[in-house]
Parts: C-alpha cells; sequence; structure tokens
C-alpha cells in the first residue's frame, strides 16, 4: 500500500481543479487562511515565537547543562514551537472550513470512483443539519490531537526521543484528514485503528509531506483543501477492495 501513498499526490489536486465545485470548496479555505493573517497579522505569531524562545531560554538556564546539550535542546524546542504555532494556525484554519471540507472530501471520492456527482445545490443539502455535529467532531478531533501534541512536544525534550515525537506529530496530523472518510463510511473506533495499523507507512508518507508544508507561512493556507484531498483520494485507493 505503501506505492498509493506517492501515486495519490497528483490526483489530489487534479481532481479539485477537473470540476468546478471541488475548486470552490477548495478556495473557501484559502479565503478564509487569507482573512485570519490579515486580521490577526503575523506579528502575533512572531510574538508568541518570541515570548516561547524566551521562555524556554528562561527555564533552561545556561547553567542547567553543558554547553552543547544546552542549545541542542534549545534549538529543538525552536523548532517545535514554531511548527506547533504554525500548526494551531492550520488547526484553527481546518476547525472554521470543516464543513467544506466534508464535501469537499465527499465529492473527490466520487470522482475517484467515477460515480455521478451531485449538482452545486445538491452538495449543499443538509449542510445547515450537518454543521453543528461536524464543527463538534472536529472540536473533539482538535483536543485529542492536541492532547498528544503536548506529549510530542514533552517527548521533544529529551533529545533521543524527538525523532518519535515528529512521527506522532506526523501520524495526527494524517488522522485529522482521514477522519472525514472514516466518518463518511460510519468506521468505528476498531476499525479506525485497524485502517491506521494496516496503512500506517503511506499515512506517515501523506503526513510528513503536509506537515512540511504546515511550517511554511501562507503556504500552510493550502493545507486545509489539498490535505483532505490527498487523504480521501488514498484512503480511497488503499480501500477500494473493501468489503
Amino acid at each position: 500500500m505503501l506505492v498509493n501513498a506517492f501515486t495519490s499526490f497528483g490526483p489530489s489536486y487534479k481532481l479539485i481543479l477537473k470540476d468546478k465545485v471541488s475548486l470552490l470548496l477548495a478556495s473557501i479555505p484559502v479565503v478564509i487562511g487569507c482573512a485570519l493573517y490579515y486580521f490577526l497579522g503575523r506579528a502575533f505569531f512572531s510574538s508568541a515565537l518570541s515570548w516561547g524562545n524566551q521562555y524556554i531560554e528562561q527555564y533552561l538556564s545556561n547553567g542547567t547543562f553543558g554547553q552543547i546539550v544546552y542549545y541542542l535542546v534549545v534549538s529543538i524546542l525552536t523548532i517545535m514551537l514554531y511548527f506547533i504555532i504554525n500548526w494551531t494556525f492550520v488547526l484553527i484554519l481546518a476547525l472554521i472550513a470543516s464543513p467544506f471540507n466534508d464535501i469537499l472530501s465527499s465529492r473527490i471520492e466520487k470522482l475517484v470512483l467515477n460515480e455521478k456527482l451531485p449538482s452545486f445545490a445538491g452538495s449543499f443539502e443538509g449542510v445547515i443539519s450537518k454543521i453543528l455535529p461536524t464543527l463538534l467532531n472536529e472540536i473533539k478531533k482538535i483536543f485529542f490531537i492536541v492532547s498528544l501534541s503536548i506529549i510530542a512536544l514533552l517527548l521533544g525534550y529529551i533529545p533521543l526521543l524527538t525523532p518519535f515525537s515528529v512521527l506522532v506529530t506526523v501520524v495526527l496530523l494524517a488522522i485529522g484528514f482521514i477522519d472525514y472518510s472514516w466518518s463518511r463510511h460510519g468506521l468505528n473506533l476498531s476499525n479506525c485503528r485497524k485502517d491506521l495499523r494496516k496503512n500506517l507507512l503511506s499515512y506517515i508518507v501523506g503526513g510528513g509531506f503536509f506537515m512540511i508544508l504546515v511550517a511554511i507561512p501562507i503556504v500552510n493556507i493550502i493545507v486545509p483543501s489539498l490535505a483532505t484531498s490527498y487523504f480521501t483520494v488514498l484512503w480511497v485507493n488503499n480501500n477500494e477492495h473493501r468489503d
């Protein structure tokens, strides 16, 4: 299944461009993201990063460790802090755009399977009634992701465990977008775990790619839409012969 992780990249953006409704749905988070950048400003994220760095250096004084270990730990935590601040922005954006991403995921799956697409109006039928459940599910998902992210951050204090903490973060990012397919097909927790174990390597590859994009300001605006499409395509490819 690992090959699916690489072959799903091309279709993930081509299918969005192929369908006008999908393109519109994918554009909404981008517009929202631009508005958030404009109103919140990059100054907020720069200030948060500056404050975090001062806190880290104050907590880890020069006398706490040897010079080499001190700079190594500070560098690792600074990088992780930078990523977490940008990822927080992406999570907020994903939460706001979750109702649209849910519809986008559904349309992308139909495109992959060559099924008939609903009309523009049909795509939004029932959206109002689903907004609250979708947002509640997204909030629960974010709380879960944030909780494990804190654990991953704490593991970052131990240099030898840093690769493991990064791996946890990558898997969490992937789960955040695979969940649209899991929820749509009514998978229970046991089946979600089974799917995760079976396709872990492919999800790690996809999650790793989008983790890199998350760390790039402005570029991370496209992550919610593109990742939704990518992991939908990947899920279908990994499960097209599922009973």
